[in-house]
């Protein structure tokens, strides 16, 4: 009976030191404008953070680096509403959140924009624990060319010996052309975050990785 309890309290801690738990902070995003100002977006911290809680491509990766066996582990992912509720978590001055995440040893996403006038730039990079890039993503949105015709027509009434009547004039120019803004999409940002969800095998610490 003892031997037995003694195979499973080995059983269970070989478990446990073989168990990944993968923390992730999403950092509030920056926003680079493009007369060189600096600030973030509250709808697009909105849409990082939502799209942060699909990781199921970390998972897949894990699964390939300890092919054939399992990956054993979990992933949870705070933002900047629940990161002290993170365990283990010691206070931090989260506007330095690269610092904190390796403080409190947790993976960091941090989401760059630079916006310009033809074109925007969509760029994340997950760090983990110990501050080293361990995945990137990037997504360009471009702006588009809109052609805008250019023309006029003229209704023209006139008095003749037969009573009244009406011509048109109808004039015409070369079509102008306009150059709209880029606009980030949803779908920038879900394709963003899937490249940088496809983390290296750096990223893997359980035994079959290291073996």
């Amino acid at each position: 009976m003892l031997f037995y309890l003694f195979f499973l309290i080995n059983f269970a801690f070989a478990n446990t030191d073989d168990y990944q738990i993968i923390n992730i902070y999403v950092d509030l995003s920056e926003v680079y404008a493009p007369d060189g100002s600096q600030g973030t977006s509250t709808q697009l911290n909105v849409l990082v953070a939502h799209y942060a809680q699909l990781h199921t491509s970390i998972e897949h990766n894990m699964h390939r680096y300890t092919a054939p066996s399992n990956w054993n582990g979990e992933v949870n992912v705070y933002d900047w509403t629940n990161i002290q509720f993170m365990p283990g978590f010691n206070h931090c001055n989260y506007s330095e959140a690269l610092k904190c995440g390796v403080q409190n040893n947790h993976w960091t996403l941090k989401t760059a924009v630079s916006v310009g006038n033809k074109y925007t730039v969509i760029t994340q990079k997950i760090y983990d624990g110990e501050g080293r890039i361990i995945s990137h993503g990037t997504k360009t949105a471009w702006g588009k060319i809109r052609w805008k015709p250019q023309w006029k027509l003229t209704k023209i009434k006139e008095q003749g010996p037969f009573g009244a009547g009406a011509k048109e004039i109808f004039e015409m120019w070369p079509p102008v052309m306009e150059e709209l803004p880029p606009l980030v999409k949803p779908s920038h940002i879900y394709q963003t975050h899937f490249g940088a969800y496809s983390v290296d095998k750096r990223a893997c610490k359980v035994k079959e990785c290291k073996d």
